[in-house]
C-alpha cells in the first residue's frame, strides 16, 4: 500500500512538473527564436497616391503601380470608367493610404502591386463594388482571399439595386 501511495506522488509530481516547465521551455523558444512567424497578410504599409489610372489602378509615392485585387473597374471606353475613375480620384488621390496584400497574391503579370487600398479605415476594393463601380474578380483554382466574402456581399446588393454598372 505504501508503494503505491509513493508511485501515485510521484506520478502526479512529474504530470505536475510536465505541464508547467512545457509552457516555461515553450515561452522561452518564443522568446529566443530569431525567426518571426509568416504572417497570412503583409502588415500595413502607408503610402501616398500620386496618379489615378482608373478605378482600380493607381501610382503610388514609392513609384509603384498598385492595383486593386479582387475586382475590375471598367476600363478607357467602357460604360462608368469616367465614374470609377472619378470616385478612385476623389477618395485617394494625393492622400496616404494603407495597404495590404494576400501572402501569395502580391503582383500581377504586369509588375503591378496587388492588395486591398484604405483609407482611414475604409476599403475601397469594397467600396467601389458596393457602388457597382467594379465587378468582383475570382479565380477557381485559387486560395479564397482575406474579403471575398463581403466583396460578393456587396456585389450582390448592387446588381439587386441596379448600381453603375449593374443598370442593365
Amino acid at each position: 500500500m505504501k508503494n503505491k501511495a509513493i508511485y501515485f506522488v510521484l506520478t502526479f509530481l512529474l504530470m505536475f512538473i510536465s505541464f508547467f516547465s512545457g509552457g516555461y521551455l515553450e515561452r522561452q523558444k518564443i522568446k529566443s527564436s530569431p525567426i518571426s512567424p509568416i504572417p497570412l497578410i503583409s502588415p500595413i504599409q502607408k503610402l501616398t497616391v500620386i496618379e489615378v489610372s482608373d478605378g482600380d489602378t493607381l501610382k503610388l509615392s514609392d513609384g509603384k503601380t498598385f492595383r486593386l485585387y479582387g475586382v475590375n473597374a471598367p476600363e478607357v471606353k467602357e460604360p462608368y470608367y469616367e465614374e470609377a475613375k472619378a470616385f478612385t480620384e476623389n477618395l485617394i488621390l494625393e492622400k496616404e493610404i494603407s495597404f495590404e496584400q494576400e501572402k501569395n497574391y502580391k503582383e500581377d503579370k504586369f509588375g503591378r502591386e496587388l492588395g486591398y487600398v484604405f483609407i482611414d479605415g475604409v476599403n475601397l476594393n469594397i467600396e467601389l463594388v458596393r457602388n457597382g463601380l467594379a465587378r468582383v474578380v475570382l479565380y477557381e483554382k485559387r486560395a479564397k482571399i482575406k474579403y471575398q466574402d463581403e466583396l460578393i456581399q456587396v456585389e450582390q446588393k448592387a446588381k439587386e439595386m441596379k448600381l453603375g454598372i449593374w443598370k442593365k
